[in-house]
C-alpha cells in the first residue's frame, strides 16, 4: 500500500464513503456480512476498524452541529428573564447581547482569514442575468440622450460595484428580525411553543420548493409531517399571547429569509463574513436604545454569557461543517430539529416543562427529519454528496 492510499485510509472523508455501504448491507444480508467476516479476518478487522472509527467521527459531527444549535438557542433563553421583568426591552436586550458579541466574532474572522478561505464581499455576486438585461435595454434605449445616458451609465457602473450588497442584505435583514423577535416572543410564549411557531417559516419554504420541483410523495409528505409536530408544540387550548404569537409568526418569515440568504451567501462563499457584517448592523442600529439601558452587574454578566454562548454556536457549526465536514443531508435533517432542540433549552434553562403533546410533537420532528435524511433525494443528489468524499 503506497503512500497515498494510507493518506485516503486514514482520512474521515475515505471512511464516510464507506459507511453506507456497509451498514446497507449488514441490514439487507446480515449472514453474508458475518460469514464474510469469518473467511476474511485480516479485511474484516480492517473493514471493522474502518466502520468504528468512522462512525465516530460522524457521530462527533453530528454531535457538533448539535452542540452549535442549542448554544445558540441558549443566547434568547439567557436574556428571556431580563425581558420578562421589564428589566429590558426586547431590542435592547438582543443589542446588549450583539454589543458582548460581534466584535469577538469579528476579531475570530480577521485572525482565521487565512484557514477560512472566504471570498471577498464585493466578489459575492448573486444571479442578475435579468437585471443586467433589463439595464442594458435601458442603456440602449437613452443612448441618444447623452444626459440620461452618463446619469444611467454611472448608476450601472456602480450597481456593478455594489452588488454584492444584494447577496448579503435578504441574510443580514432575516437575522437582525428574528434575533430580535425571538427576544420578545420568549418573554410571552413558552420558549418551546415560540421556536416551533418559527419553524414553520422555514418548512413551508422547504415545502414550496418540493412543489415547484414537482417532487410529490416523501419530499412534500415529510415537511409537512414535521409543520404537523410544531404545531403540537403550541399549547392549544390555553391562553395564548396573541402579540407573541404575531411575533412568533414574523419570526417565521425572518426565518424563512434568512435560511435562504444564508445558503445564497454560502453559494458565494461569505456565509461567516455575511453573519459578522449582519451582527455589527444589528450593534449599530440598536445602539442608541442602550443609552436608556439601566445597567446592572445581572445585565452585563447575561449579556456577556449570551454573546460567548452565540460566538461558541457558531464555532460549534463551522467545525461540523468545516472541519468535520458533516453531510449536507443529515445536517439538514438535525436543524430540523429545531423545535426539539428548543424543549431541551427551555427545559434546562427556563424550568419550562414540556406536556405529553409536546413530546409527541417532539418525537413527529425526529421521526420526520430521519426520514427525510434516509429517503429523500434524487441519486444525482446523493451521488453528489458521496462523490465529495472520494478523492
Amino acid at each position: 500500500m503506497n503512500s497515498g492510499k494510507r493518506k485516503r485510509f486514514t482520512s474521515p472523508e475515505w471512511l464516510f464513503s464507506r459507511l453506507g455501504r456497509f451498514y446497507g448491507l449488514l441490514i439487507r444480508d446480515p449472514h453474508t456480512v458475518v460469514r464474510w467476516l469469518v473467511g476474511h479476518p485480516r479485511r474484516a478487522m480492517a473493514w471493522l476498524a474502518t466502520t468504528v472509527i468512522g462512525s465516530l467521527w460522524l457521530l462527533a459531527a453530528a454531535g457538533a452541529h448539535v452542540g452549535g444549535a442549542i448554544l445558540q438557542r441558549s443566547v434568547t433563553a439567557v436574556m428571556q428573564p431580563l425581558t420578562v421583568d421589564h428589566e429590558v426591552t426586547a431590542l435592547q436586550a438582543t443589542t446588549i447581547t450583539y454589543l458582548f458579541g460581534a466584535p469577538i466574532y469579528v476579531a475570530l474572522l480577521i485572525g482565521a482569514r487565512r484557514r477560512l478561505k472566504e471570498s471577498r464581499l464585493r466578489n459575492a455576486v448573486p444571479h442578475t442575468q435579468r437585471r443586467d438585461r433589463i439595464l442594458s435595454g435601458l442603456s440602449l434605449a437613452v443612448q441618444r440622450f447623452s444626459p440620461a445616458h452618463r446619469l444611467l451609465s454611472r448608476f450601472i457602473e456602480m450597481e456593478q460595484e455594489h452588488r454584492w450588497v444584494l447577496t448579503a442584505l435578504p441574510f443580514l435583514i432575516g437575522f437582525v428580525s428574528a434575533n430580535l423577535l425571538s427576544q420578545f416572543y420568549a418573554a410571552r410564549l413558552p420558549f418551546s411553543a415560540g421556536n416551533a411557531i418559527t419553524t414553520l417559516g422555514p418548512i413551508t419554504m422547504a415545502m414550496v420548493i418540493a412543489w415547484r420541483e414537482d417532487r410529490k410523495g416523501l419530499p412534500l409528505l415529510l415537511p409537512l409531517m414535521s409543520a404537523v409536530g410544531a404545531a403540537l408544540m403550541i399549547p392549544w387550548g390555553q391562553r395564548i399571547d396573541g402579540l407573541g404569537v404575531l411575533a412568533a409568526l414574523g419570526g417565521a418569515v425572518s426565518s424563512a429569509v434568512m435560511v435562504s440568504g444564508g445558503k445564497a451567501m454560502a453559494h458565494a462563499g461569505i456565509l461567516l463574513k455575511g453573519t459578522g457584517l449582519s451582527m455589527m448592523a444589528g450593534l449599530l442600529l440598536g445602539a442608541p436604545s442602550l443609552l436608556l439601558v439601566h445597567w446592572t452587574g445581572e445585565i452585563a454578566v447575561r449579556g456577556i454569557v449570551a454573546g460567548l454562548l452565540g460566538i461558541a454556536g457558531s464555532v460549534f457549526y463551522w467545525v461540523a461543517q468545516a472541519t468535520l465536514h458533516l453531510p449536507k443531508r443529515l445536517a439538514g435533517a438535525l436543524t430540523a430539529n429545531g423545535p426539539a432542540l428548543s424543549g431541551l433549552v427551555g427545559l434546562g434553562i427556563l424550568h419550562q416543562g414540556l406536556g405529553m403533546v409536546s413530546v409527541i410533537g417532539i418525537a413527529t420532528i425526529l421521526t420526520a427529519s430521519v426520514l427525510n435524511a434516509a429517503l429523500t433525494g434524487t441519486k444525482d443528489e446523493k451521488a453528489a454528496e458521496v462523490a465529495k468524499y472520494n478523492y
